[in-house]
C-alpha cells in the first residue's frame, strides 16, 4: 500500500479529453494578448466530436512558450459545432497563422486534501497447486484491479458559480464537469477518471515522481461532516499504476 506525504504531493483528477482543431482566421491571424479566436476542423474523442467543452485545456502551434496551456471559458455557439472559443490566459508571444493546430488535452482539477489522505493497493491472486497433498508449484490467478481510496476536503458536494470544480462533480461527470470525457478509451463503459499524483522531491538532485492511476471508478462515497472530509473508495481498471521520474 502506498501512502502519500501530503506536504510534497499534489493529486489531480483528469478526464480523457483529447483531439485537435485549427485556427480559422484567414484575414487576421491571432496575436499576442488575444483571448479568443475562430476555430474549425475540431475532432475530439467526446460524444459531440466537434463541440469544444467549456473547461477544455489546449496548446496552440506557434506559441513561443510551447508549454503554455490555455483553458476555454466560453464557446460560440453554446451547442453544436464550435466556431469560436474564448480562453484564459491570453496568448503570449508567438507566430500564429490561419490553420495553426490547436491541441486539446485532459480537463483537470487539483484535489484539496487538507488533513485527508490517499492510498492505493496492488492486489495479486496466486493458485498453489498440490502434488499428493504436498505444496508443489504456483500459478498466477486472474488479474485484480488496483484498489484506491482518496480523502479530500469537504467544502461542498457540487460546484457553485465561479467555483473550482468539486471532486464529486469531477468523479461523476456532472454539474460543471458534465462535459468531461471518460478516461476510458471505450465510451460505452461506465464513466471513469484518471488520478495523477505529482510528488516534488526537494532533497538535493532527487528526481520528481509522477504516478498515474488510470480509469478510476468509485464504489463507495462517504462523507464526514465533523472531519470535513469526503472519501472515495474504488478501483482502477489496471493491475498497477504507471510511475515515471523526471
Amino acid at each position: 500500500m502506498a501512502r502519500i506525504e501530503l506536504r510534497d504531493a499534489t493529486i489531480t483528477i483528469k478526464d480523457g479529453l483529447a483531439g485537435t482543431g485549427a485556427i480559422n482566421e484567414p484575414t487576421t491571424a491571432p496575436v499576442l494578448t488575444d483571448t479568443e479566436f475562430d476555430i474549425d476542423t475540431v475532432v475530439l474523442n467526446s460524444t459531440v466530436t466537434d463541440q469544444v467543452p467549456v473547461g477544455a485545456r489546449f496548446t496552440v502551434a506557434g506559441e513561443t512558450a510551447s508549454t503554455t496551456v490555455h483553458t476555454v471559458t466560453a464557446r460560440t455557439p453554446t451547442s453544436g459545432t464550435t466556431t469560436n472559443i474564448t480562453f484564459t490566459p491570453a496568448l503570449t508571444a508567438g507566430t500564429y497563422v490561419d490553420g495553426g493546430v490547436v491541441t486539446f488535452a485532459a480537463q483537470e482539477v487539483e484535489v484539496k486534501l487538507g488533513d485527508g489522505n490517499m492510498t492505493w493497493s496492488i492486489n495479486k491472486e496466486y493458485e498453489y497447486l498440490l502434488d499428493r497433498g504436498n505444496l508443489d508449484t504456483v500459478r498466477e490467478g486472474d488479474q485484480q484491479p488496483l484498489d484506491v481510496t482518496l480523502d479530500s476536503v469537504y467544502e461542498h458536494i457540487t460546484t457553485g458559480t465561479s467555483e473550482t470544480i468539486s471532486p464529486y462533480d469531477a468523479m461523476n461527470g456532472v454539474g460543471d464537469a458534465s462535459e468531461w470525457v471518460s478516461s476510458s478509451s471505450d465510451l460505452c463503459e461506465p464513466y471513469s477518471v484518471d488520478l495523477e499524483i505529482f510528488q516534488t522531491l526537494s532533497c538535493g538532485t532527487a528526481q520528481d515522481e509522477t504516478t498515474l492511476l488510470p480509469e478510476f471508478r468509485y464504489d463507495t462515497l462517504e462523507t464526514d461532516l465533523s472531519a470535513a472530509t469526503i472519501s472515495f473508495t474504488g478501483r482502477c481498471n489496471t493491475v498497477a499504476p504507471t510511475v515515471t521520474r523526471s
